[in-house]
């Protein structure tokens, strides 16, 4: 066991905690925007999809406006196909713009980048704390110790853990 295991650590507890929460929602928002980035995929392949099953029909159409004959069975394929799809495309671009108007990506960032600018000024204030509290109780233990002679002048000083406490004690 070291010298320090005593300290209280409440304070990197809660900073531990906070980190943990600011990954948890990194994590959520690298999800999210995965999500929008799948669904955004999913609409413009459908869009792709649907434009050729458009122009397969239309030349259809045109062999039968031209008077020759076409596969009857295929046209209605092509049309129930089409059918499929712009429902689809409806369905998705209705998931899109339910997801943009509940979210507001640049928003969500600007607030996670001030929790992040957060967190990292509690953790800095946290260590600078446990930093001074470590150096007091070395200076502590320093002026009670009596001035060494020129012989012990390079001998080490022991800290106890009971010396280094913080002020919340």
């Amino acid at each position: 066991m070291g010298k320090f295991d005593n300290i209280k650590i409440s304070n990197f507890d809660e900073l531990f905690s906070k980190t943990k929460t600011v990954a948890e929602s990194l994590n959520k928002k690298g999800v999210q925007a995965f999500d929008m980035s799948r669904k955004r995929l999913d609409y413009l392949d459908a869009k792709a999809k649907l434009s050729k099953l458009y122009e397969k029909y239309g030349k259809i159409q045109f062999e039968a406006f031209a008077g020759n004959e076409i596969d009857e069975n295929e046209l209605d394929m092509l049309t129930a196909q089409i059918i499929t799809y712009r429902e689809k495309l409806a369905e998705l671009k209705a998931q899109l713009e339910e997801v943009n108007d509940n979210t507001d990506l640049k928003r969500e960032a600007e607030d996670l980048k001030r929790e992040v600018i957060i967190a990292s000024q509690e953790a800095k204030e946290v260590i600078k704390k446990q930093v001074e509290n470590a150096r007091n109780a070395i200076n502590n233990k320093v002026s009670q110790s009596s001035r060494p002679s020129s012989a012990d002048a390079f001998n080490a000083v022991e800290v106890e853990a009971e010396d280094v406490v913080s002020d919340e004690e």
